[in-house]
């Protein structure tokens, strides 16, 4: 059986890569001057009288201030966040005792030290205390609110009660509070704007002149938490002699970090800048920050990609070692990483595989946005000098380069190489509507082509018919094609009722087959 591949980001978290939140989170605390120095020395090479200079370029662009993404601009990001997954924030902080758990578990805090060390300052156990009583969220906001009756976040508010000078554990607490306000203020705007009138006549366009007046000041709400979020990660060890404040603000740190791990939304930030790779002349400020985060991202990928000696030869790059012993063939492989482990594990343990196809670039991969074409560069220095190349990534937030005719092959070469495989196979992609432009390479197969897809996800409560209806609606698969989504919920080690993936996949081919036969 001939299987065409496709892999993404949770694919590699075995091998230690980082989720795409966490991505997000570190991407934005990278030290952006030696980038902005190296941009510098790129446009001093740049013929000033060439059409490229003249014509493209900006007038006096060798003088020209370089820009970096700021604090000022960090405000899209908690706006996207709130606006697109405000639903997650309030579901999230709604079980805040849940993520402390979590949390407490990540960073190896004995609970029972924790709780001696509460009670010594304020002579009561932690959860003893709760403010569900003496602290309600206006009802035109909420009147479904869970964290002021949460053991953790009631711990937190009576140390502010008790001590002084804690000024950091009251930055946490605060954080928390204006995502919480902001999530549930983002709702109540939105419905204000969309349903300011509940009656009006249809022939008179006035109603319609005076809707979405209402909006957040999206410059205040999360701003705490993505200021803390930004700085240096705190590196926390349990010592004996810490505080509880030192405990809690651990503890609070980490559950910023899980969550907006989770909700993080950097599109619209990208969105606002990205159309401006192809007019620097019209806003250099622009440009240049997306000449910057797109660099800055590359190099945090590449540095982020393990070295092959020390990687871990359990995961789902490796599985595929003895895939010839159960009568399956790799026909295609496609990724939607940046990365190159994909080519560097199967090459490690010596299976030949087709040529694999980044389809939303890679590492190797640069843009051309003058002459919107890409080009394969092994290192950065390996790129022309004469004109500006970004690396060819993020492409989520940026269409137009895949209107280049090196990403047009790619795309139709691997979708014509899966048309010729008896199955499609993808392992630890989400699907997402950011990812539409690969939605519908897939939704093509199983509509047009009848391929059946095996959906690789981790295994959760009634997984499977859940996941495939997930699936469906991602993909917008009409309920006629229902057959050909198949969900392969594994565990931890990769393995669904005691066999691993690969060889559920095949004796489940199999037996199609035969059924055919």
């Amino acid at each position: 059986m001939r299987i065409g591949l496709f892999f993404g980001a949770g694919a590699e978290i075995c091998y230690g890569l980082p989720s795409g939140g966490k991505f997000a989170i570190d991407l934005f605390r990278q030290d952006t001057s030696q980038y902005k120095t190296a941009l510098r020395e790129q446009l001093r090479k740049v013929n000033a009288m060439s059409p490229y200079a003249t014509n493209w370029l900006p007038q006096g662009f060798l003088d020209k201030r370089i820009h970096a993404f700021g604090r000022n601009e960090f405000t899209s990001l908690i706006e996207s966040s709130i606006e697109y997954r405000k639903t997650e924030i309030i579901r999230r902080l709604n079980q805040f005792d849940r993520e402390c758990d979590k949390a407490i578990e990540q960073l190896g805090i004995d609970r029972r030290e924790l709780s001696s060390k509460f009670e010594a300052v304020t002579s009561h156990g932690l959860g003893d205390n709760l403010y569900t009583q003496v602290i309600r969220l206006n009802e035109l906001l909420s009147d479904d609110v869970g964290i002021f009756g949460s053991e953790f976040y009631s711990a937190m508010l009576d140390i502010l009660r008790q001590e002084e000078n804690i000024d950091d554990l009251k930055r946490y607490v605060t954080a928390f509070l204006q995502l919480l306000v902001g999530a549930h203020g983002q709702d109540l705007v939105q419905r204000l704007n969309q349903e300011l009138f509940e009656v009006a006549p249809d022939d008179i366009p006035i109603f319609d002149d005076i809707s979405g007046m209402f909006r957040l000041e999206f410059n205040r709400v999360g701003s705490t938490a993505l200021e803390l979020l930004l700085e240096e990660r705190r590196n926390f060890a349990a010592d004996d002699d810490a505080p509880i404040t030192s405990f809690l603000c651990a503890i609070a740190q980490q559950v910023l970090e899980n969550l907006f791990t989770t909700v993080l939304d950097y599109q619209k930030l990208i969105d606002d800048h990205f159309r401006y790779l192809f007019s620097p002349s019209t806003e250099w400020a622009k440009f240049t920050r997306m000449v910057i985060f797109l660099r800055v991202a590359r190099d945090y990928i590449a540095e982020q990609s393990p070295d092959l000696a020390g990687l871990p030869e359990d995961g789902y790059y490796h599985d595929l070692a003895n895939i010839s012993d159960i009568n399956l063939e790799v026909s295609a492989a496609g990724t939607a990483n940046y990365n190159s482990l994909l080519e560097a594990s199967t090459r490690d343990i010596g299976l030949d595989i087709p040529e694999v196809m980044h389809l939303n670039g890679s590492v190797t991969d640069y843009y051309n946005p003058y002459k919107n074409s890409v080009t394969t560069c092994e290192q950065p220095g390996d790129c022309p000098l004469d004109q500006i190349h970004v690396p060819f990534i993020l492409t989520q937030s940026g269409l137009k380069p895949l209107t280049s005719v090196a990403m047009s092959r790619r795309y139709v070469k691997l979708f014509d190489a899966y048309k010729e495989s008896d199955a499609i196979v993808v392992v630890g992609f989400g699907f997402n509507s950011d990812d539409n432009h690969i939605n519908g390479l897939f939704r093509e197969l199983i509509e047009s082509e009848g391929k059946p897809l095996y959906w690789v996800s981790r295994a959760s409560s009634g997984a499977e018919q859940e996941q495939q209806r997930k699936l469906m609606r991602n993909l917008r698969i009409d309920p006629a094609h229902r057959d050909l989504i198949r969900v392969v919920p594994v565990d931890d080690a990769r393995q669904i009722n005691g066999k691993i993936w690969l060889r559920h996949i095949s004796e489940n081919l199999g037996a199609m087959d035969s059924t055919d036969d």
